[in-house]
């Protein structure tokens, strides 16, 4: 998830990367910065959302040419299936920074080129359904 407005954020989470080689005190500086500010209003995050793959990645570009897929994910006991509309996020977008610099920030073997696919939903051929518990 990446705010609709992220230059900033991009420009911080860089910062907070590249101040420290210690995954510990990058971890906890990240977690401090995104449960303090950056989840609290909702609102201002993109409806495109963004995952970042190897620059090799097979499954990146079969996700991104199909230019549709749908998303399955499971939260407590609720299954959500989201339709989406797919693409390669350009390494010139803001999106695309924000999204590599925060990923960086909990995962330091990144460093480096990789590839970004954008899954913006289609609410309505989207759903959820409870779970039933036997």
């Amino acid at each position: 998830m990446v705010k609709t407005d992220c230059a900033d954020i991009a420009r911080e989470f860089k910062f907070m990367v590249q101040k420290t080689q210690d995954p510990k005190d990058r971890y906890a500086g990240a977690v401090k910065l995104l449960a303090e500010y950056y989840y609290q209003i909702p609102a201002g995050f993109d409806e495109e959302m963004v995952a970042v793959f190897a620059t090799d990645s097979q499954l990146a570009h079969q996700i991104a040419a199909s230019d549709r897929c749908t998303l399955h994910f499971h939260q407590g006991n609720q299954i959500y299936r989201m339709n989406c509309k797919t693409r390669f996020v350009d390494a010139d977008e803001e999106k695309y920074h924000a999204a590599y610099w925060h990923n960086a920030l909990f995962n330091p073997a990144m460093l480096g080129m990789v590839s970004m696919v954008g899954f913006t939903p289609d609410w309505h051929g989207s759903g959820f359904e409870t779970e039933a518990y036997s």
